[in-house]
């Protein structure tokens, strides 16, 4: 007997730069031996329906008209499984079934938007959180500890390449309107490019609200920021030209639990700088990986100082803890476990996971 297949649920599937569909793509891909897996992504930037085979693209204005179908077909044998954010509203409600699998992936703006879901929570086959602060969330909403799974996406070291002089930060998680520059540290970056004119910013942008961001640096008289605008198909060699890379979130809630690009810096061999409002912070500053600081203009410019300080104490760090943390077998073989108390035979008789990962 063929397993259930897996259908994945997620808003606007873009591979080639978004972390989360990295993710999605990356678990199709190393479980495809395995496992029948679908996609289904709800999309609010792009306008072409795309309704047969594997891969269904599904405009949101469309959305509203199909979405009778779409409960239909998840409403099919086999397994849902969606990444969102916990506020969700639109396709939690349908997927919250003995059946559905929750990927808390993305970030959502307050925890009141936690709560009003609290109820579909637990109506979930499984909720799976990649962070601790997540998990206590979860924990205190009454999400049953059976079907509570800490599971950490997987990212696998590459070579290390020693960057050059001048001392380069890397920002790559660009916000999506200048709405959100405060939340995301966009104004404390180029301030603090204007007080160390000795070390060299690069933020990767995405094309939107370029001029805003220009007329921002501009203000600050800012010269040490270069902009790299637009879609990068290989960001490879970027991580291998900066010394480390910086996510300054304002609010809890300003970054996705694992922000794909930190994981990716570390990959590289580069340390990172937190703020200890994102969710990584703590564990990093433990591990000894970046240092983590207060959002504010001192409490920036003292990390970069620190961090250029012992800088090869810092990146020798790096790599070691992607590997303790955040293991692509492990991910795998989680996910593996977890598919497999679902009912896809032969997949929960596996080898047991002993590290960087575990029911929660």
């Amino acid at each position: 007997m063929s397993p259930p297949p897996v259908r994945y649920w997620v808003f606007n599937y873009m591979p080639q730069w978004e972390g989360v569909s990295k993710e999605i793509a990356s678990l199709r891909e190393g479980l495809r031996d395995g496992i029948a897996g679908s996609l289904v992504s709800v999309e609010t930037k792009r306008r072409a329906l795309a309704l047969r085979g594997n891969d269904k693209r599904v405009p949101l204005p469309y959305g509203l008209l199909l979405y009778p179908l779409l409960r239909a077909y998840a409403a099919r044998e086999g397994i849902n499984h969606l990444f969102a954010s916990g506020g969700e509203r639109w396709l939690t409600p349908v997927l919250a079934a003995p059946n559905g699998v929750l990927t808390v992936a993305k970030d959502t703006t307050s925890l009141r938007a936690y709560e009003r879901n609290g109820e579909f929570f637990r109506r979930f086959r499984a909720v799976v959180v990649q962070s601790e602060r997540d998990r206590e969330i979860m924990r205190q909403l009454g999400v049953n500890r059976d079907t509570l799974w800490l599971i950490r996406p997987g990212v696998g070291a590459v070579p290390y390449r020693e960057a050059r002089d001048p001392f380069t930060i890397l920002f790559a998680s660009s916000p999506l309107s200048p709405e959100h520059f405060l939340s995301r540290g966009v104004y404390l970056i180029v301030r603090a490019a204007a007080r160390l004119p000795d070390v060299r910013f690069l933020l990767v942008w995405r094309k939107r609200h370029l001029a805003e961001l220009k007329r921002v640096i501009a203000a600050e008289r800012a010269t040490n920021v270069e902009i790299m605008n637009g879609v990068i198909p290989d960001m490879g060699p970027v991580y291998d030209r900066v010394h480390a890379t910086i996510l300054p979130g304002l609010e809890q809630r300003s970054f996705i639990p694992c922000p794909r690009s930190a994981l990716e810096s570390l990959a590289h061999g580069k340390p990172l700088l937190l703020s200890n409002c994102v969710s990584l912070a703590d564990g990093v500053a433990r591990a000894g990986a970046g240092v983590a600081f207060e959002p504010t203009s001192d409490g920036l410019e003292a990390a970069i100082r620190e961090l250029r300080a012992r800088y090869a104490r810092y990146q020798e760090r790096t790599q070691c803890y992607l590997a303790e943390r955040f293991c692509p077998r492990v991910h795998l073989e989680l996910y593996r476990r977890l598919y497999g108390r679902m009912g896809c035979p032969g997949l929960e008789r596996r080898p047991p996971v002993t590290a960087c990962g575990e029911p929660a």
